[in-house]
């Protein structure tokens, strides 16, 4: 893996989620990219009946929720489920094709801000995280990232 820097830290940067998915686990130079500039019609309609206005935010990942994610789910965690480069790769899959979102009543770290929850069943339970940061970069930030065995109905039989 090369050990390139292609970020300016102090600016936001558009680059392909491969590229991202390239550099997991490595130390870059950078605070966020964007992985989709658009919010759809439902998540505007789920986060208005929270009293939250995500016109012009936009989906970003910044290198903390990854590495995050990594510890905590990754290939080298005692997840059960761990995380592989692929997985990453659902995460815009997940966004615009999820089962579910909801905002959750928990707060997010110290910053007490509002979550997103997205599920999605693609064999495995999908939930990805992301956090509403407002201010004048108004994004959704990649917070957490895990897949999950599914139960079937068989399984909760006793």
């Amino acid at each position: 893996m090369s050990n390139k820097k292609p970020f300016n830290k102090d600016s936001q940067t558009k680059i392909s989620f491969s590229e991202l998915v390239e550099l997991i686990g490595t130390s870059c130079d950078y605070k966020f990219c964007i992985i989709d500039e658009t919010i759809d019609e439902e998540l505007l309609k789920v986060a208005a009946e929270h009293n939250i206005d995500l016109t012009g935010y936009k989906h970003v990942i910044e290198t903390s929720g990854v590495q995050h994610s990594e510890k905590r789910h990754g290939k080298h965690s005692e997840d059960r489920t761990p995380l592989s480069l692929e997985d990453y790769l659902l995460i815009p899959y997940i966004i615009r094709n999820r089962d579910e979102i909801t905002i959750s009543p928990a707060k997010s770290g110290t910053n007490n801000k509002n979550v997103l929850l997205y599920k999605k069943k693609i064999g495995l339970q999908y939930v990805y995280v992301e956090e509403i940061r407002d201010g004048k970069n108004k994004s959704l930030a990649f917070k957490s990232f895990r897949k999950r065995e599914t139960e079937s109905p068989s399984d909760k039989r006793g």
